[in-house]
């Protein structure tokens, strides 16, 4: 079962905090508040994340605690890290100085923890995204924090500047699978993305380990390894589908998460990539956008997009059934940004490629969902 764990080091000036909090209710949850035998503080080579890393550098403490929560689970998360935040809200009441989220190495003031820790934390609340800029060769992302989820933490190489924001999004698509699932990503699983897939890769193969070696050298000197044995690290690629079964970076799909993510902005719509083995019905040969009609339904079954592309060419022969979004794709690959638009949404482009949009019905669907939210 994956072990949930939640780790902070309490930087005093001088205080200790108190072991009087009330002990998790949400099952067997195991923890340890002790005070470190050495006053060890990151130094000008570990890579800090959050608002408070000038403050929190700038800060000289006279003590530090370790307090360790964690627990195994069968399913989701659950409570436990809002039942992490309260424990560590009352060992520390009336303390001054700093706390210092280890595994996500994420600083914050004592007396701004209500804040800095969310009561009922989403995924990117549990971790941090590291870019190394690599000149000609993109970037590197790294993350630190998955390993509170059990999770081996990820890197991953890309193209382009643009694709940041949903490099960090991709990795909080990860941390929200995880939280939902409680399941380890193991190496060699593949991962639908959108309309790609991913698939992992434990730096170290098959080898099982060394896994706290991974980690950055402040984690190791913080925690012991009974405390954190390590997860380890996966790389992140890309896997052309058979008979290639070349990797390459995330360039491609990131890419395509990013114009799919603007399609649906343009048009104040949320909405999901189907994979590129979903299918779609066809009518007519689609070969381009020219005549073309797109529209989006509810799907009718699991491999079922919605999709139905019909082309209004007069001479285009009689192909009529059913085909993946890959061969579509193939065919025409400007369709794969408007993927990820919402059943109601009908897109037609004239003979010159033109484009109209009638989103009326998806926004309906929408706004009848705000209402019932309300209701409720």
């Amino acid at each position: 079962m994956p072990t949930l764990r939640c780790c902070f080091v309490i930087y005093s000036d001088g205080g200790a905090p108190t072991d009087a909090f009330a002990p998790p209710n949400n099952g067997p949850t195991q923890v340890l508040l002790t005070e470190l035998p050495e006053l060890v503080v990151p130094g000008r080579n570990d890579e800090l994340f959050g608002p408070h890393t000038q403050t929190f550098s700038r800060f000289t403490p006279k003590r530090a605690f370790l307090l360790a929560l964690s627990k195994q689970v069968k399913g989701g998360a659950g409570t436990f890290f809002g039942d992490a935040r309260r424990v560590f809200l009352e060992a520390t009441a009336g303390l001054k100085g700093f706390g210092f989220d280890v595994l996500r190495l994420w600083p914050f003031p004592i007396e701004q923890a209500a804040e800095a820790l969310a009561e009922e934390p989403l995924a990117e609340d549990l971790f941090s995204v590291g870019f190394t800029e690599m000149g000609e060769h993109g970037f590197r992302a790294e993350t630190v924090g998955l390993s509170k989820l059990d999770q081996r933490e990820i890197s991953f190489e890309f193209r382009g500047k643009e694709l940041l924001e949903d490099a960090a999004l991709m990795c909080g698509h990860l941390a929200d699978w995880a939280m939902e699932h409680g399941h380890r990503v193991q190496h060699g699983q593949s991962m639908a993305y959108g309309f790609d897939r991913l698939t992992f890769f434990a730096a170290e193969g098959d080898a099982g380990g060394p896994f706290r070696g991974w980690h950055p050298p402040i984690i190791q000197k913080l925690l012991p390894a009974e405390v954190f044995p390590g997860v380890g690290v996966l790389e992140v690629q890309t896997v052309e589908d058979a008979p290639t079964a070349t990797r390459a970076p995330l360039t491609v799909p990131l890419l395509r998460a990013l114009e799919q993510r603007l399609v649906l902005e343009e048009h104040d719509l949320t909405g999901d990539s189907p994979f590129h083995s979903s299918t779609a019905r066809v009518r007519g040969f689609v070969h381009g956008l020219r005549a073309l009609t797109a529209i989006r339904e509810e799907p009718r079954a699991s491999k079922d997009s919605g999709w139905r592309f019909i082309s209004r060419t007069t001479h285009d022969g009689p192909e009529e059934g059913q085909m993946t979004l890959a061969e579509i794709a193939n065919r025409v690959p400007q369709i794969i940004r408007f993927l990820a638009l919402p059943p109601g949404v009908r897109l037609e482009w004239d003979t010159e490629g033109r484009l109209k949009v009638d989103a009326s019905k998806a926004h309906a669907e929408l706004d009848e969902d705000d209402t019932d939210d309300d209701l409720d």
